[in-house]
């Protein structure tokens, strides 16, 4: 791995596009490789990201989401065929693959990701239940927060307890996920969480599709072990991860919170992550059991081609779109 050639695009791509802070992680086979911090904790101020920095994590929130409720299905409180929580006619397993058809709350009118004043998920999932089906369950599948909120709010019913509780119960702290959250700004010390560049909205917009703050460490940690079997067998996993097929013929792209996609010939699952004010990718590929997280204090900033960049370092090949 060329860590000198990596750390000259990460500075490239930070100054195009006018990244205050970042931290990658790149591990394989659970260990990690390599973890560094860039840039700073916030704009205009002096405080270094160290690799342990919090930032928000948007979408990466929800594989943390897929694995809770696989955790409640192994527990026999939901099953896959269980209907999603007020709507009979899509599944726990529709909802897991996207293919739910439920209308994305997140792009109705008059959602808006800067909103400060703290929202029940209950509104949002009553919204998104109001707007008109998409497709029927189980028939394709197209990216929506709807299916993910559906899917926590379904475990917390079925739990009978905050489906927060139930994360930390059964993921974070078996896995000593103590830099994880739901609510993110509520750390012991506000010193360790980045400050992103534009003003954050509630966590209560994102509840299981976007409301987790994380950092690299604890990050790696947990695709190590979702990918390696130890939240879900690996044989159970195997049922969805995408590509996921459907009830209806054809497949679903999307699967427990990711993509699946191909880089450079090589099978992986991509992740992209986007709140106010952060950006962030996690890749996972397959093969060669290699993942890459990539955390920013940068509103709206595709790190696609970044992680492309990094990716072709790590395996040591030539990237042909360069």
């Amino acid at each position: 791995m060329r860590e000198v050639r990596i750390d000259r695009i990460v500075r490239y791509v930070m100054r195009d596009r006018s990244i205050p802070g970042l931290s990658l992680g790149i591990a394989r086979g659970g260990v990690p490789l390599y973890v560094r911090g860039y840039g700073v904790m916030r704009v205009g101020g002096h405080a270094r990201v160290a690799p342990t920095a919090i930032f928000a994590i948007g979408s990466l929130t929800k594989t943390f989401t897929a694995a809770a409720t696989l955790a409640a299905i192994r527990s026999g409180a939901l099953a896959f065929s269980s209907p999603l929580l007020g709507d009979s006619a899509a599944n726990v397993r529709d909802a897991l693959a996207m293919a739910a058809g439920l209308a994305d709350y997140a792009a109705l009118p008059g959602f808006s990701s800067a909103r400060r004043e703290p929202i029940s998920p209950f509104a949002l999932y009553r919204a998104a239940l109001r707007a008109p089906r998409r497709f029927l369950p189980g028939t394709r599948g197209a990216y929506s927060n709807s299916d993910y909120l559906a899917l926590a709010l379904s475990v917390q019913n079925a739990e009978r307890r905050p489906y927060e509780s139930f994360l930390q119960r059964t993921i974070l702290a078996p896995l000593h996920l103590e830099a994880t959250a739901v609510a993110w700004p509520a750390f012991s010390s506000p010193a360790t969480v980045a400050r992103g560049n534009v003003p954050a909205g509630s966590p209560t917009l994102g509840f299981g599709s976007a409301d987790l703050a994380s950092n690299v460490p604890d990050l790696l940690r947990w695709y190590a072990a979702f990918f390696g079997g130890r939240i879900v067998s690996k044989r159970r996993l195997a049922a969805t991860l995408p590509p996921v097929s459907l009830p209806a013929g054809g497949e679903s792209r999307y699967g427990d919170g990711l993509t699946a996609t191909r880089l450079f010939g090589r099978s992986a699952w991509l992740v992209r992550g986007y709140v106010a004010g952060y950006s962030s990718i996690a890749v996972h590929l397959r093969r060669q059991d290699i993942d890459l997280v990539i955390l920013t204090n940068a509103d709206r900033v595709d790190l696609t081609p970044l992680a492309r960049s990094i990716v072709a370092r790590v395996l040591d090949i030539r990237d042909p779109l360069r």
